[in-house]
This record gives structure tokens, C-alpha cells and sequence, in this order.
């Protein structure tokens, strides 16, 4: 049969958060941890570890990272086969007559049954939600969510961002995320009547980062610190990205979707997908 995959023309959104650390606290935190930036087994090597007059800051920036965040349902109609056993308390009746259809009563000990078989209509309702960093690094989904949970995001229809990188993990492959999860949902049904796959959201997020990049003299190692413009959490192994967007991005850009998304995820006979396009200017 086929399924039915819809996306509605409010699922596609581009949300920034504005920074809630100032890039003075921010370099602050940074200089705290500055030493960090070299590894462990630098800091405890007595003949040569980094130290506080000869780390010092090269340069800093602010950036916005991407991470997406997606929210499908399937709802499948179908029938599920069942036998109900239903009590018998007429100690005489041989038999039962539903529906012009006759059913024996079976004896197990002392308690008489008729097994009663049917047709169970049935309506299923499943949810996947992913959070996933959109330049395929090992972010945990929680500390994304806690992003979207806590802290104010502005869409925008276009991004047009000084520092925003562009993810290398497409709407496409993110989307495909949740639709495989649902797919991978077991109906145990004896007919499906109609299986369909809705996306409420497809939002890609853009959260602000501060890197700043230390060079250690004489050894002539670089490290970078990163501080999180919204949580303040440091991250000591750091990294420098060169490349950023460079020009105006639309959400037509930014969004990518079709038949062949869905019909990779979701290993049915055929796939029907309704994609609700927004025009962007």
C-alpha cells in the first residue's frame, strides 16, 4: 500500500538565539581555561607545559552553530485479528448464537467459556522527535533540547548571519531520522487501511559559540576554547572554523524535500509525499 508523507508549510523555520554571555564574560571564562586548550599530558609535563605568560590569545570570534530539530507522527488504521474468551455463568447452555453464528461453550474446570473470534478496528498514533547537531558531531540530543527549552529563539525568514556555518547534515538526512524511526515502529495488524506519516516541525536552529584561539610560545601550539554563548559551559578541545556562509540563505536553500527522502526511510510499496512549499523572497 502506499504511505502518505505531509509537510505542512509552518514545519520549515530557521530559529537564532541571541547570545545571553557578552563577549567580555565570555573571553573571561576563556582565559580561566586557556591552559586547557593543550591537553592533559601537556599540563602535567613537568619540563615543558603551558603556562599563563606564554599562552596567549591569537584571536576570537563569535559563530552560530546549526542543530535541527524534528517532530513527525504516524497515525495507521488498520484491523487486528484477536479471539476474546468470554465467561459462561448459565451452567446448562451448550452453546452461544451472536449474530447468526453459533459458538460452543469449552469447559475448563470449573468455568465454562466461549472463545469469541473478531476483528479489532484499530487507530495508531506514534511520535519521533529528534534533536541532532547539523555538522554531524557527537552532541548530545539533551543538551539541544535543553537549547529549545530554556532559551528564547527568533525565526527568521532568511538567514543573513555574520559567522553562521552551513550544515553539512542536510534537512533532507534529518528529516530521514525521524521517518525511519517511525517506519521502524511494528503495526501488528491483519489489514492497514491507511498509514500516514505527518511533520510538524523541521526547524533549524542556529546557537552562538565563541571560539578563541591561544598559541602557546616557545612550543608554537595552537589550541582553541570554546564557550558557550548561551549555557557558559567551556569546551576546552575546541576548533577553528574557517569556513562560513558568505552570502544570503533561504529557507528554499536551507530546505530540501521530496519523494526520495521518504521513500529511503520508509520501506513500504510506495510512498506519496505532499510537501507544502512557503515561497521565500
Amino acid at each position: 500500500m502506499t504511505s502518505n508523507v505531509r509537510i505542512e508549510p509552518a514545519a520549515t523555520r530557521i530559529l537564532v538565539f541571541e547570545e545571553v554571555y557578552q563577549a567580555r564574560a565570555a573571553q573571561e571564562q576563556a582565559e580561566k581555561s586557556k591552559l586547557d586548550a593543550f591537553g592533559t599530558l601537556a599540563r602535567l609535563n613537568p619540563l615543558n607545559r603551558p603556562k599563563h605568560d606564554t599562552v596567549l590569545l591569537s584571536k576570537w570570534e563569535l559563530r552560530h552553530e546549526p542543530f535541527w530539530h524534528v517532530v513527525a507522527r504516524r497515525e495507521v488504521d488498520f484491523n487486528h485479528e484477536a479471539n476474546y474468551s468470554l465467561p459462561i455463568t448459565n451452567p446448562h447452555a451448550q452453546r452461544i448464537e451472536v449474530a447468526g453464528r453459533s459458538f460452543e461453550v469449552l469447559s475448563a474446570g470449573n468455568k465454562p467459556r466461549v472463545d469469541l473470534p473478531c476483528s479489532e478496528v484499530c487507530h495508531r498514533k506514534v511520535e519521533a522527535i529528534v534533536y541532532q547537531d547539523a555538522l554531524k558531531r557527537p552532541v548530545k540530543s539533551a543538551a539541544l533540547q535543553n537549547y529549545v527549552e530554556k532559551y528564547k529563539a527568533t525565526e527568521q525568514e532568511q538567514l543573513q548571519l555574520s559567522g553562521a556555518i552551513e550544515p553539512t547534515l542536510s534537512s533532507a538526512a534529518a528529516l530521514q531520522m525521524a521517518l525511519s524511526r517511525l517506519a521502524g515502529e511494528a503495526i501488528d495488524a491483519s489489514a492497514i487501511h491507511e498509514d500516514r506519516y505527518e511533520v510538524d516541525k523541521l526547524h533549524l536552529y542556529y546557537r552562538p559559540v565563541y571560539a578563541f584561539e591561544y598559541v602557546w610560545n616557545p612550543a608554537g601550539k595552537v589550541g582553541v576554547i570554546e564557550i558557550d554563548g548561551l549555557t557558559g559551559n567551556v569546551v576546552a578541545s575546541g576548533e577553528w572554523f574557517r569556513d562560513k556562509i558568505d552570502r544570503v540563505m533561504t529557507r528554499d536553500m536551507l530546505f530540501e524535500m521530496g519523494a526520495e527522502v521518504a521513500s529511503a526511510a520508509i520501506p513500504a510499496g510506495g510512498v506519496a509525499v505532499k510537501v507544502l512549499q512557503r515561497l521565500t523572497q
